[in-house]
């Protein structure tokens, strides 16, 4: 299948499909409860001006890296700065998709186990010591857990099959809105709820005495996970664009933007029902299996909200793993020389591979969790914005990513060049300081 084949339709299905990507678990379970815990509002300010100053700006260079060339990681940068080592990269990038995919597996099978459950009503009069028994019962039968995750993955399978066009393509263009939709359902009956306005103010009420370095610190990584930078699928994505003139600076702010509004709206939609049911927010596992079953058993339609949101969260997931996955495909087809199904069997043996280890050895999930978030990705950042500023030359790179706007010229010259590598290495040393 040529690359020509393997294109998008159109610059909107790169851009649905780059926000589900980037649309992960992080925004919907983690997002609301950091912002609350680290100042509200003045967290929230913060965000958004380093995804203004630091994360369109990457994703820029991620996402023009690939358009540029038309190729996958590896081979674009090879064809970038050939005869050099830079190609290396794309292998690093290879990895951190591989294993996002495959240590997050076990969240996959909880999501899913958790909407069968909401839909047969599993959570109807139970109490919280009820609702940790349920999940840990669940937890600790590994093979029903990892059964859970083959579901996810197959139908994740399905939809690479089909191609780009036809496949996560398709798929995104329905499931993004439907989430959204999802969202505001939710938050509509949420913010009717007496005690709602208590979530708000510990969403958006900026506290100081909560602000700290470490609140940046925390900041910084939020935006950078959030975003799924240095993962492979941006470059890959661009790489499938088949517009000429297209301003990827443009289609960068848009997709950082609008996970922006999602990360607010996940705020929106949580913590107004935790809050008007007394319970305490957290995040994670906590927030999601265990505080939101139990609120949602004593608000007006808890039943029929719990089972479009834990759908909802189930989409946020699928859209980034199968984001991902495609990624992990394309670079296979053009690196291996494969045909589509070849290259899906490849990368679904390794994933899988993976996915058991997590699976069925606890620590593994732990392992994994910190060497990708806090060595892979973020070395894998210094690298794109190192690459972009001092080997490709920033000259090149805005001209390949049609960017004409003086301003922006010098916003992406400043963050590419000073600004990203010195925070990206404040966010790898910041993590041996105690």
């Amino acid at each position: 299948m040529s690359k020509q084949n393997e294109g998008f339709s159109s610059i909107l299905g790169f851009i649905m499909v780059a926000i589900g990507l980037a649309l992960g678990i992080g925004t919907l379970w983690r997002f609301p409860y950091v912002v609350g815990e680290n100042g509200g509002a003045i967290f929230i300010f913060l965000y958004i001006l380093i995804i203004l100053v630091i994360g369109i700006p990457l994703m820029t260079c991620e996402v023009t890296i690939g358009y540029a060339t038309g190729n996958a990681a590896i081979d674009a940068y090879k064809t970038l700065k050939p005869n050099t080592k830079w190609y290396l990269a794309g292998y690093l990038h290879t990895l951190a998709a591989l294993i996002i995919v495959g240590y997050t597996s076990v969240i996959y099978a909880w999501i899913i186990k958790y909407i069968a459950g909401a839909f047969m009503g599993d959570f109807v009069g139970l109490d919280s010591q009820s609702i940790q028994t349920y999940f840990d019962a669940f937890n600790a039968n590994k093979t029903t857990v990892f059964i859970f995750f083959l579901i996810n993955f197959a139908l994740n399978n399905a939809v690479i099959i089909l191609g780009v066009q036809k496949g996560i393509e398709r798929v995104s263009k329905i499931l993004i809105p439907v989430l959204f939709v999802i969202m505001i359902i939710i938050i509509f009956f949420g913010l009717r709820l007496p005690g709602a306005k208590e979530g708000i103010t510990f969403l958006f009420k900026p506290d100081f005495s909560k602000f700290s370095f470490n609140s940046v610190i925390t900041c910084l990584g939020q935006a950078f996970f959030a975003l799924g930078l240095a993962m492979l699928g941006s470059m890959v994505f661009g790489s499938y664009i088949k517009e000429k003139d297209e301003n990827i600076f443009k289609d960068s702010s848009v997709i950082c933007l609008a996970l922006v509004f999602a990360g607010i709206l996940s705020g929106f939609m949580i913590l107004p029902i935790v809050f008007a049911t007394g319970l305490t927010p957290g995040e994670g596992v906590g927030l999601t299996f265990l505080t939101l079953p139990l609120a949602f058993n004593v608000v007006p339609f808890g039943r029929v909200l719990s089972i479009l949101f834990y759908f909802g969260f189930y989409i946020a997931a699928f859209t980034s793993s199968v984001g991902v996955l495609e990624a992990i495909v394309g670079q296979f087809m053009e690196r291996f020389k494969l045909e589509r199904i070849k290259a899906l069997m490849l990368a679904s043996a390794i994933i899988v591979a993976i996915a058991a280890v997590s699976i069925f050895y606890d620590p593994a999930f732990a392992f994994l969790d910190n060497i990708e978030s806090n060595y892979i990705l973020v070395i894998g950042c210094l690298i794109i914005a190192l690459f972009s500023a001092r080997a490709w030359k920033m000259e090149n790179l805005l001209e390949a990513a049609n960017i004409k706007s003086p301003f922006v010229r010098a916003w992406m010259n400043v963050s590419i060049k000073y600004v990203s590598p010195i925070v990206i290495v404040i966010i790898f040393l910041s993590q041996f300081i105690k």
